[in-house]
């Protein structure tokens, strides 16, 4: 079944023609092109790190289980100080080198030309290589480009923000773990002022973001604690309508003013790309 345009909120219409609204892009979003979600980048970290530090048959089954139980930054944190050195590396071939071709999602993301920015927490490159066909100076940070992005947002220039790091740069800086968010919430001071003008100035719209996505809730329980959940702009959260249940809609909006747009799994999420799409057209001339 395709996606009814006419599901769009109004509000939402409103504000995106208005130039007032950013998109995050989580891990879903690539998953058609052939990378990991959360779950298969620690299994092949753990299998990385049995093949080039030796770790314990022992240790592989305690990393086993935390993965098969979802506690995804514990097994993180471990994995990233096992591997040591070989982190970067390891990164980089996953998210680079595998060469990882846009899919219809990213070139319908390239459509939104009323888009103030897109925030993604993915290492991949596909975001700005699709972006770039239309424009080859699009603006890309990283957490580490606070200024960059003052800058791009009172002049009103779109940009891309890799909030957790690059995988072409992977020695600069991957945030992976919680205590990698931490760190950089103390001694990047100028990000935390970065995300929260842009959760509170701006409508953000979610998608290929599994709002059980460690990532993602890092993000959100660092903005909702900046400013009361009440206040600024409401945001919309694209969600897999088979998994979404009335009480998660509810608890989203009242605990972080998201509104859950529901959208079908069936044929890839093949309607994620055709909400954007339908977004893309609202604000076209008639």
């Amino acid at each position: 079944m395709a996606f009814d345009p006419g599901t769009i909120p109004g509000s939402l219409l409103q504000e995106y023609a208005k130039g007032r609204c950013g998109l995050l892009v989580g891990a879903g979003a690539s998953v058609g092109a052939g990378l990991p979600q959360w779950g298969d980048l620690l299994r092949q970290m753990v299998a990385e790190a049995k093949d080039n530090v030796g770790i314990s048959d022992e240790k592989v089954s305690d990393y086993e289980s935390l993965i098969d139980q979802g506690r995804y930054l514990m097994a993180a944190s471990g994995l990233k100080t096992d591997l040591g050195s070989f982190f970067a590396g390891f990164i980089r071939r996953v998210f680079v080198d595998s060469k990882p071709a846009p899919t219809e999602l990213h070139e319908a993301m390239a459509k939104l030309a009323q888009l103030q920015f897109v925030l993604t927490t993915n290492y991949d490159t596909l975001i700005e290589r699709t972006f770039r066909k239309n424009d080859p100076d699009v603006t890309v940070c990283t957490f580490k480009d606070a200024g960059e992005v003052r800058r791009s947002l009172s002049s009103r220039e779109f940009f891309i923000l890799k909030a957790h790091g690059d995988a072409t740069k992977s020695g600069d800086g991957i945030i992976l773990t919680e205590q990698d968010y931490r760190n950089i919430l103390f001694k990047e001071p100028a990000y935390q002022h970065m995300l929260a003008t842009m959760f509170s100035m701006y409508t953000v719209i979610f998608a290929g973001a599994s709002m059980t996505d460690p990532e993602v809730n890092l993000m959100l329980n660092y903005v909702a604690s900046t400013f009361a959940p009440d206040s600024g702009p409401t945001h919309y959260a694209l969600l897999t309508k088979e998994k979404i249940n009335e009480v998660e809609k509810e608890r989203w909006f009242k605990d972080f003013k998201i509104r859950v747009i529901p959208v079908s799994s069936a044929d890839e999420y093949a309607e994620l790309a055709e909400f954007v799409l339908a977004l893309a057209a609202s604000a076209l001339p008639v």
